[in-house]
């Protein structure tokens, strides 16, 4: 027996689409302060990641009583626009509002300084929404609409402070990058439609005509460049480094990571042989992981660098899905996600406590981080143990992560398998290169006198809005490092579904 749908994403995006206009207008006509423009922001996300958490619940409860359920595709794709509930898309949507509703209350304090607040909280939620109405929908041309609404949202935020020369730059080649993947995008969509005759996911099953095929392929293409999947990559050092940091830490923290998991379910379905889309899937990983790592090297600009962090990260989430499409290993498949969600609590916090030194103290390339140790302990603490976890120290979730990935590899019989274990191993080895050097800059002292009593008095405290959600993020990697079956039980759902997708 098939269980009603209990998921119904539209009710998310109508409300995150509506707080948009709310904000805006209410921004414009009634000129609310930053702050409570921030409140509304992050209201509206925690209100959808509650609705989020409530509904699984009752999904996993409906499951249970109704033994005849099965978590396969048939039941999950419709002639609708939407999926009826899709693990994979709920866990990435449940990482996506949590980070947002963070990302909210920092910039409280943290657009203070910047013009345009009304324009750049709207522009968030609405980047969100897109993301979200990407994950769950199964209708190409509702994927294309909801991705460009969150691409010509994420373009914005990545030249919000237009000011800057190199912020424009940025955002220009973004654009410019982003454009082509939608033509491409767009293109592949286009010939799927000639080759189906339907624009639903539902429908397009087992055509082995040309368009069909080279359509898979476009869509393929245009999603690996959205992606940043090497040699596809030039455009991310340059926007996630040229963003806000608040904007860096979300598309680095899970927007990358969200539109591969939607690439890697919908070239799925489309009929893509699990094993060939795994092998190349395969070698673009272990692109990303040299490029990343090697690029990071010889970087000077700190956020600059957890741009390339982030490519380097990418390869290693997409090795684990590849092993796992090539070798039907469910173990791998739940490494990746694992690694994805350690990802994204590490690499947002290390941009947030990035936007702290920049706000406080001016601190932009590496060896500015000296200035943070004017500051308070704490955000270098934090930046530290965000440093630790990427570089995949234990016990801190990037090592358990890689750890679980690095058994599912050694399982194997495949020597391809193995042979990718030593290069994911080597470019571990080589991220130490440049993770090291920013923990030891980072709690040196500057070399400057000893500041007077005067000097001390107006010393600077962290705020409140910019602490706390540092504080989460912290909380949130000390429980995942102590408690690390939490997130695996979490991931075995999403797991299960692209196993199913496969087999």
């Amino acid at each position: 027996m098939v269980i009603p749908s209990l998921q119904y994403p539209q009710i998310p995006l109508l409300l995150l689409g509506c707080m948009s206009v709310f904000i805006f207008m209410a921004a414009r006509s009634f000129k609310i302060p930053n702050v409570s423009m921030a409140m509304l922001a992050a209201l509206s996300f925690l209100l959808v990641f509650s609705y989020m958490i409530f509904e699984r619940q009752l999904f996993q409860i409906a499951n249970r009583s109704f033994k005849g359920f099965s978590n396969n595709l048939a039941n999950l794709f419709s002639s609708t626009a939407f999926y009826s509930y899709e693990p994979g898309a709920v866990f990435i949507s449940l990482i996506t509002f949590g980070l947002a509703t963070l990302i909210s209350i920092y910039c409280a304090e943290y657009l203070n300084l910047d013009r345009r607040q009304h324009a750049f909280y709207p522009l968030l939620i609405l980047m969100v929404c897109g993301l979200t109405g990407m994950l769950f929908s199964a209708n190409l041309m509702v994927l294309y609409l909801f991705c460009e609404l969150m691409s010509i949202s994420a373009y914005a935020l990545v030249a919000f402070r237009r000011r800057t020369d190199t912020a424009i730059e940025a955002g220009f080649k973004y654009l410019v990058m982003g454009s082509v993947a939608s033509i491409v995008i767009l293109l592949g969509i286009t010939l799927l439609f000639i080759s189906y005759g339907s624009i639903h996911i539902a429908d397009m099953q087992g055509s082995t005509s040309w368009p069909a095929q080279i359509g898979t392929l476009f869509f393929f293409a245009g999603f690996c460049l959205k992606s940043a999947l090497v040699p596809m990559h030039t455009w991310l050092p340059d926007a996630h480094g040229r963003a806000p940091s608040s904007i860096s830490a979300f598309l680095s923290g899970i927007l990358v990571q969200g539109v591969f998991y939607v690439m890697l379910k919908i070239t799925l379905s489309l009929g893509f042989a699990h094993v060939l889309l795994g092998t190349i899937l395969l070698c673009l990983s272990l692109l990303n992981i040299m490029v990343g790592n090697l690029m990071g090297l010889v970087q000077n600009h700190t956020k600059r660098l957890l741009g390339y962090s982030t490519i380097a990260q990418m390869g290693y989430i997409t090795l684990c899905m590849a092993v796992g499409l090539r070798n039907n290993s469910m173990l791998a498949l739940q490494s990746g996600f694992f690694i994805i969600m350690a990802h994204a609590l590490a690499k947002s916090l290390a941009f947030l406590t990035k936007g702290v030194f920049h706000y406080y103290v001016g601190a932009s390339e590496i060896k500015d981080l000296r200035r943070a140790s004017t500051l308070p302990i704490f955000p270098s603490l934090a930046f530290g143990i965000s440093i630790i976890s990427l570089s995949a120290l234990p016990p801190f979730p990037g090592f358990t992560g890689k750890w679980i990935a690095l058994s599912s590899f050694f399982l194997s019989s495949d020597k391809i398998t193995i042979l990718s274990a030593l290069v994911f191993l080597a470019g571990s080895l080589i991220a130490f290169g440049y993770y090291f050097p920013l923990l030891l800059i980072i709690f040196s002292k500057p070399q400057k006198k000893v500041p007077d009593e005067n000097e001390k008095k107006t010393q600077k405290r962290i705020s409140f809005w910019m602490s706390f959600p540092i504080a989460v993020l912290v909380i949130s990697i000390l429980f995942i490092s102590i408690a690390p079956q939490y997130l695996m039980d979490t991931s075995i759902e999403a797991a299960q579904f692209l196993m199913g997708m496969i087999r």
